[in-house]
């Protein structure tokens, strides 16, 4: 049974954002058959992920490449995005993990900027992710075994919306108090605190899965958040604050006074 308590003074939130949280009693129908993923995603994806591979030029042998996500549970919902992983093992590119993270994540950024690829209105999100990486998700496909990893299970679960409002809550009114520092010029104030603030949603969002898994209230605030924007207007603010910290406006030496005429500035 999902037990629901939320309060709906002053808040910030819809109830359409609260229902995207609850678990579904089906997978996505659209995409899941009998159980299987539906034969033309599975080779429309295959296909988006082999031309990613190629275009990348990468030496390495690709584990496996799956879906995963919301869309491959029951707590999929009308904003739910495709997962699409490409896993392998990062250090048979250089031993420098780090490096080769940095590297694939803004790979990984820069295809998701510029492409915009939707199956049945689902935008297809790309990631790459370490074979040794340990995965958090209800449900795992595999598309290059064309099957199920991890089988994802309807369940009774308790969500306590109410300590889920609270957080999300909280983070909005951070961001929004960013947004002030910006325009207000205050762009290293703004910058500083916009990367304080993305520190604490990760290690909200990475506690709460450790302890109570996808239902616990710190992931549910991290959906939420995202699932209003809320967390691309955090990062565009933070790129913002930067770039007015970096930029610099030189004043023109060079000034022309226009009660003398041309003849003048020829001498």
């Amino acid at each position: 049974m999902i037990k629901i308590a939320i309060n709906d003074k002053d808040s910030l939130f819809s109830s359409a954002d609260f229902h995207r949280l609850k678990p579904k009693d089906t997978l996505y129908p659209n995409f899941w058959q009998n159980n299987d993923l539906n034969t033309i995603v599975s080779r429309k994806l295959m296909k988006i992920a082999d031309q990613i591979i190629d275009s990348m030029d990468i030496d390495v042998d690709i584990d496996d490449i799956i879906i995963t996500g919301s869309i491959a549970s029951y707590n999929w919902h009308d904003l739910s995005d495709i997962d699409l992983h490409i896993l392998f093992d990062f250090t048979k590119i250089d031993e420098n993990y780090d490096l080769v993270k940095k590297m694939l994540d803004q790979s990984r950024i820069n295809w998701n900027k510029t492409h915009n690829i939707i199956i049945d209105g689902k935008e297809v999100e790309l990631y790459f992710q370490d074979t040794n990486e340990e995965h958090m998700s209800k449900g795992i496909w595999s598309l290059m075994k064309e099957k199920w990893i991890k089988e994802p299970k309807t369940e009774e679960v308790d969500i306590d919306l109410n300590t889920t409002e609270k957080k999300a809550e909280s983070i909005s009114k951070s961001i929004e108090h960013v947004a002030e520092l910006y325009k207000d010029s205050k762009y290293e104030e703004a910058y500083e605190y916009s990367s304080k603030i993305k520190e604490k949603i990760s290690r909200m969002r990475t506690t709460g899965l450790s302890k109570e898994g996808v239902y616990s209230p710190e992931n549910l605030a991290f959906k939420m958040l995202r699932n209003a924007n809320l967390l691309h207007k955090l990062s565009s603010l933070k790129i913002q604050a930067y770039d007015k910290l970096m930029s610099v406006t030189l004043e023109s030496k060079s000034k022309i006074d226009f009660n003398k005429t041309w003849k003048d500035y020829l001498k």
